[in-house]
């Protein structure tokens, strides 16, 4: 195990490298390419090459080649990002050791995080359906200078699909999907038509799945079956310089289980309470559902005001979660029910003066507006008692949040030297009854205030090289699941605190970005190299930790800002096509054996520490070492494609204090295991293609730190579309 990660990282740091081509999408083809544009890390369009962040892109053909699961899935073999799974059917990515409300998600550069966002793994990125996925954009490492808040570990940018604004044409379709490991079948419907002036798609999912089967000796995992459905919709007009964009989606899962606290499937079963049995008779989600819609009008003028847009949102997040306990409680069902509303008004402008200064200046405004209510039900006669000291949250809670931001960038000595900075200031006001819970208690109503800078520069002695540089300063503020919420935890039962403070991040990042152009224009490699390394380091203080105090006579926990910690790592990636290096033995650099085919070998490498510097312990759920390795062959100019892979995960040996007592951590260190994998597909015409993503061809058993169940065996995954 420990020579196949030496390999890893070999491969990867000797080529200072990235995957970012297999990630990224395909820049184009022509002699002299330079690169791909990003909009997340600036805000608006530019280079990767020029920008400094560690950022990684799911293009579309990569969303439909690795289509499997949900949204989370689909940034598995992503550089830095590692994939945790609670329950089947939820999945949350760690980036640079955090996850949870300490990652951000956007969707179309609205926020997708609120008030209610959980520390620790959450399943909200779950709630986006795939199929209504254009692209994925992924910043490592803090961004809260444009995006505020919760943009400690990273950004994900969630792009979904809009109309095109081009010649009349009209489409529409099915897709489907089956994976072999959970039976899961999904059928989906869309219809598109675009012009010039006017465009609009729309599309609906179904997925019905069964229980996850695990390799090797684990068998059927119970409690893991569920159902999901969705809607989306786009549609939009275009008039010169003007473009108004609308966007709508509904995504909803039905009889979803919180598997580790239900099945004797567990990691570590020496610690249920009951042998064979889990710890709950019942946690079912009975429904989550996510609303979303977004209206963005454009003004692109092309003048020194280059871009301006406002965004107007609306989210609405609902969960019913129905618990049953085991004991003597277990006649009891609580029904908890919850929806947040979240109202959202952005507008941003870019301005370029110049070298000297392409400025972006933006404001952003959200309000969330929070219903609770629990119910405790008699299973045997049915009777009612609401049980308002257990609500998730106050009733009628409400959580404000403002932000207005300035970034420039300057370009000096020919590009030679990129400059970035940039400065936010945020306020935030919670407002919540918390004397519901008990007359000792006050009520919450709170203010917070920050001011958040980052500086970056890029270094490019040519044009294929460049060095970056980010320090930027990250923070959290305390959100209403911290300050507000009265709920049961590992820790134990957990009071609401109204004196908490942001946490407050400090961060250095430095880094390598490569990218050499096909030399041959004919040739249908997409690029001759592209890759990066990046060191990273990030200190942090007034971290938001579990603190055993008393109240009411009895043992509780609450949330106190006695943390400090530090993370740091390095990722790298690299993507070489034999194009140039067929010429050094006397083959043609266009092709490999045929006119149109390509041969490229991909690798990427994480590593991550983290470091409790008040406890002198390791970080809790900091993933082990993590790496994907593939060679790729593609044909008739990528209308076929194969591609063997391979996932390394090391041993996980950071083990906090808090995973002794949770059942989804082994008991010692968790072993590290090698997945095999192939990848295939077949583009004929852009009427129709297939994909198959064969996962564990070994079927071998194996257990993602920190997930509630284990891993799938073999699993077949196929999908394709017909559109007419």
């Amino acid at each position: 195990m420990r020579t196949s990660f030496a390999a890893a990282a070999l491969l990867c740091l000797l080529g200072a490298a990235s995957l970012a081509g297999q990630e990224s999408g395909e820049p184009a083809k022509d002699s002299g390419s330079t690169d791909i544009t990003v909009v997340t890390p600036a805000g608006s369009e530019s280079e990767r090459m020029k920008t400094p962040d560690a950022v990684s892109v799911v293009d579309e053909r990569k969303i439909e080649e690795r289509m499997s699961g949900q949204a989370p899935d689909l940034l598995e073999g992503v550089t830095g990002v590692f994939g945790q799974h609670t329950a089947h059917g939820q999945g949350s990515p760690f980036i640079r050791g955090l996850t949870g409300n300490q990652v951000l998600t956007l969707v179309d550069g609205v926020r997708f995080n609120n008030s209610t966002f959980r520390f620790g793994p959450n399943q909200y990125l779950s709630s986006i359906d795939p199929y209504s996925i254009a692209r994925i954009e992924v910043i490592r490492g803090p961004a809260s200078v444009l995006y505020g808040s919760d943009a400690q570990g990273g950004v994900i940018n969630v792009i979904l699909k809009k109309p095109r604004f081009e010649d009349f044409d009209y489409s529409f379709g099915a897709r489907g999907r089956f994976e072999s490991a959970s039976m899961r079948r999904t059928a989906n419907l869309f219809g598109e038509v675009n012009s010039v002036n006017l465009g609009g798609l729309v599309n609906a999912t179904y997925s019905d799945i069964d229980e996850l089967v695990g390799g090797n000796s684990i068998g059927r995992q119970p409690f893991t079956a569920y159902e999901e459905w969705g809607v989306y919709g786009s549609f939009g007009a275009a008039f010169g310089s003007h473009q108004i964009v609308g966007t709508y989606s509904h995504f909803q899962q039905n009889d979803l289980e919180r598997t580790d606290k239900v099945s004797p499937l567990v990691a570590n079963p020496d610690l249920l309470k009951t042998p064979g049995l889990g710890d709950e008779i019942r946690r079912r989600f009975v429904y989550q559902i996510d609303d979303m819609a977004i209206v963005r009008w454009t003004w692109q003028p092309d003048d020194v005001l280059e871009q301006l847009f406002v965004d107007v949102s609306y989210h609405k997040q609902q969960e019913y979660l129905q618990r049953i306990n085991r004991g003597s409680s277990s006649n009891t069902r609580r029904d908890i029910n919850y929806n947040v509303h979240t109202f959202g008004l952005n507008a941003q402008a870019v301005l370029n003066f110049g070298w000297f200064s392409r400025l972006t200046v933006g404001a952003e405004a959200y309000h969330d507006v929070i219903h609770s209510r629990s119910v405790d039900v008699n299973r045997t006669t049915g009777a009612h008692k609401n049980h308002d000291g257990r609500l998730p949250f106050p009733d009628w809670s409400g959580y404000s949040t403002f932000g207005a931001y300035v970034q420039n960038e300057m370009q000096i000595a020919d590009e030679l030297l990129l400059l970035r900075y940039g400065l936010r200031y945020s306020v935030f006001r919670a407002i919540a009854d918390t004397d519901v819970y008990s007359d000792t208690l006050d009520g919450l109503n709170e203010t917070y205030a920050d001011l958040t800078g980052a500086f970056a520069m890029v270094v490019r002695p040519m044009e294929q090289l460049s060095i970056t540089l980010n320090l930027a300063k990250g923070f959290r503020a305390p959100n209403m699941d911290d300050l507000a919420a009265s709920k049961g935890t590992g820790r134990g039962e957990q009071i609401p605190n109204p004196g908490l403070d942001p946490e407050v991040q400090y961060s250095a990042d430095l880094g390598l970005k490569a990218f050499i152009a096909t030399v041959s224009a004919d040739s249908a490699a997409p690029y001759e190299l592209t890759g990066s390394v990046n060191f990273f380091f990030s200190y942090y203080e007034d971290l938001m930790v579990s603190v055993p105090t008393v109240f009411g006579g009895e043992d509780v926990v609450q949330l106190r800002n006695d943390g400090r910690a530090r993370i740091f790592g390095v990722e790298a990636e690299v993507g070489f096509y034999l194009s140039e290096a067929l010429g050094w033995v006397g083959l043609p650099t266009d092709h490999l054996f045929f006119e149109g085919d390509a041969l490229g070998v991909h690798a990427n490498f994480t590593w991550t520490r983290g470091d409790d510097l008040k406890g002198d312990v390791p970080v809790h759920r900091i993933p082990p070492v993590f790496s994907e390795i593939s060679v790729r062959y593609e044909a008739m100019w990528g209308q076929v494609y194969i591609e063997p892979y391979m996932n390394i995960v090391g041993r996980q040996d950071q083990y906090a204090p808090a995973a002794k007592g949770d059942v989804r951590f082994t008991p010692h260190d968790a072993p590290g295991y090698t997945l095999f994998g192939l990848r295939a597909g077949w583009y004929p015409s852009r009427h129709v293609h297939f994909n198959l993503n064969v996962q564990n061809l070994g079927n071998r058993s194996y257990h993602p730190t920190g997930s509630g169940t284990f891993g799938p065996g073999t699993n077949v995954v196929l999908s394709g579309e017909i559109r007419w």
